[in-house]
Formats: structure tokens, sequence, C-alpha cells
């Protein structure tokens, strides 16, 4: 096993309360729940606010109890979508399989992204299309897992373009050596977080792109680095919003004369310096529009959430590691494998998050040359 080295960042809980378990789809995606409670709107709350909050406790015991839905709660459920596609996802809960695989749908990030698509006009973004095309690459090989294949499963993923470059040898020996899916848990969370990484870099390399600044990484100041010894991506976006606006110390920044007309409290400030708390969006754009004018908002808005996602795969790499640990030497050890390792055989979260993010901007740079030079200029996607 590689000799780990002592992570100096520590990350902070994403979510309120307790540490939550890892909520995995398909192989190695986050469910879209984890992004919208990322987002501080949990699927409950979504329901709330749209009066539907019977329908929401319908659904949850249905799932618990593990029961089909009726015929009421599906007509109910489906009335809550865009009308441009009600009458196929009726058919598709009536068991009509032509619908799903017309639009394309093996689960449930690319039912949310046919949503999604009906609401705008505009096409997937290069990040939202490689989540949809990892979703998809993994269908095969998912059934081969919950048939107990978990070898021949190992072997369809080694060979599939997309899926072998997220693999290292360590997880697909996990992956064949498998028993049950339960015990696949562990190979799934460090690959899924390596994704979500890469989904990162591609969203990275997207805004690139549109800027005209291919090269230029957007986010590459918020990786934790042995450089900067402690700071993890909350107080790394904290250190970037006092370069921006010109401020030295977070006195300086609460006495700036643009904020002057806000409500700013240099507690809040301080546990966001340290990376302890993260403030909500709404309080950060308040600060934002302040600083730099509203027109800046986007800015400041795609650095909070790439902190927070960052943070995310921090804190969950992290605790994993230190599950993992705790077990060395016993004989439950090797059910956390390929823990406390991380992704690629790295040795430490700072340097895994450096290689590995620096690797998937080069990967996602060169996808787009290869689709700029197949399509002509200013048509390409990461």
């Amino acid at each position: 096993m590689t000799n780990l080295q002592k992570t100096k960042t520590r990350f902070i809980n994403p979510f309120d309360g307790r540490a939550k378990a890892l909520e995995l789809s398909g192989l190695f995606l986050f469910d879209p729940t984890v992004e919208m409670k990322l987002g501080g709107s949990p699927l409950r709350s979504l329901y709330v606010e749209m009066g539907k909050e019977s329908l929401y406790k319908s659904l949850e015991r249905s799932a618990k109890l593990k029961t089909p839905w009726s015929a009421r709660l599906s007509d109910e459920l489906v009335g809550l979508l865009p009308p441009s596609i009600q009458e196929d996802m009726r058919a598709m809960l009536a068991g009509d399989e032509a619908v799903a695989q017309r639009r394309g749908i093996v689960g449930v990030w690319s039912y949310y992204f046919n949503v999604l698509e009906s609401l705008k006009t505009q096409p997937l973004h290069a990040h939202e299309q490689l989540t949809l095309d990892v979703e998809r690459a993994c269908v095969d090989a998912a059934e081969l897992c919950n048939e107990g294949c978990f070898a021949d499963a190992a072997k369809r993923l080694a060979d599939n373009p997309l899926i072998r470059n997220f693999l290292w040898p360590t997880a697909l020996e996990a992956i064949a050596a498998a028993t049950t899916f339960q015990r696949l848990l562990p190979a799934r969370a460090s690959v899924a977080l390596e994704v979500r990484l890469s989904i990162i870099a591609c969203w990275d390399v997207q805004l690139q792109v549109a800027a005209g600044e291919v090269g230029k990484s957007n986010f590459a100041f918020l990786l934790p680095s042995p450089r900067r010894s402690g700071k993890n991506s909350v107080s790394l976006f904290f250190r970037w919003l006092l370069e921006k606006a010109g401020a030295s110390t977070i006195r300086a920044l609460s006495e700036d004369k643009r904020l002057f007309s806000s409500s700013i409290d240099l507690g809040t400030l301080g546990a966001w310096s340290r990376g302890t708390n993260l403030p909500k969006w709404s309080y950060l754009k308040t600060i934002s529009d302040a600083l730099f004018g509203a027109g800046e908002a986007d800015e400041t808005q795609r650095m909070y959430w790439a902190a927070t996602y960052l943070n995310f795969i921090g804190y969950y790499a992290e605790f994993l590691v230190e599950a993992a640990q705790r077990l060395v030497g016993t004989p439950a050890s090797d059910a956390l494998t390929p823990w406390p390792t991380l992704p690629f055989g790295h040795c430490s979260i700072e340097s895994w998050f450096h290689s590995r993010y620096k690797h998937w901007l080069e990967f996602h740079g060169g996808e787009y040359r290869k689709t700029v030079g197949a399509r002509g200029a200013g048509t390409g996607k990461c």
C-alpha cells in the first residue's frame, strides 16, 4: 500500500447536521438530490414550495416500503412536469420501454436532464453531457454487478473508452473481487469522487473556451495544496474575494466603503476566512453586488459553486481515508479497499487534487481541441 501522508487540510461537512452517507446513482455518479442539497434546496423543500409536501411524503413512503406507485401518485407527479414531456413520462411510468429508449433515459441523471432540456432552449453544457455520458457508459456493467458478475463488470468497465479514464488497477481489482453490491460501495465512492473532480475540470475548460482564455484555469486557485498549508477550498474562496476586492485583511474588507450599506458580520467573515463555514449564496451575493456590481455576480457564483463542490469532494475523501485507516491491520480492512489510499494511488488529498485536476484540465482541453479540429472553431465542447 502507498505510504499515506497526513493531510494538513481539514474540510467542513457540506451538509447541515451529522455526516450523511454517500448517495450514489448508477455506478459512479452522485445522485441529483446531492446536488440539490449542496445548493441548499433539498428535494423535500422543493415539494414544500410547490405546496406538494404530501406528495413528497407519499413518494418517500413508497420508496421505503419498496412498493410501486399508485396510478394517482404517478398522475400527480407527472402533472408537475413540463407539458411537453408529460405524455412520454406517463407512458414510461406505465412500462413503455420504447419511450425510455427513444429519449435515452437509462437512469436518474438522464431522466433529470430530459426534464431540464424541456425547460430550456440551450443544449446541455459540456460538463452536463459528461455526466450523462458516464451514466450511459456504465449501464451494462451495472447490470452485471446486479447479477453478481463483478469480474465481468470490471472487464467491461476497463474496456470502455470513457470509463477506463477514471479507473486505476486497485479500483478495478476491488470491483472484480466484490462479492455483493454493498461490498462494491467503497470502490464506487472512490471512482465517483474522481469523476466529480473531472466534471469540475470539464466545467472549467468550458468557461475558458467561452472566455477565449483556453489554458487559464478558473478554479485551480481553490485547490488545497502544501504551499497553502491547512487552507481548504472554502478558505481559499475567501482569499480570492479579498484579492478581487483589493483588501488585505478581514478588517479592511469589513471597512470597505462599498459595504457600508450592507450588513457585514465580522464573525461570519472570520469563520469563512478560516474555512470553517461557507455562508449561503444569498449572503455572498449581497457582498459581491456591493463590491463588484451586479454584473460580476456570475463570476462570484461560479467560484462559490466550485468551492462548494471541491469542499464536498475533499470532505468525503477525508472521511473515507480516516475510516479506512482505523481498520488497518484488522480483518475488516479489506472491506474498504481501495481506501485508505486515494484515487490513482495518491498519498494525500492535496497531491491527488493537484495532480488529477491538472490531468483532467489537459484531458478536457484535448477533447475540446479534437472537437474544434473536427467541426471548426467555435463549435466545440470539452
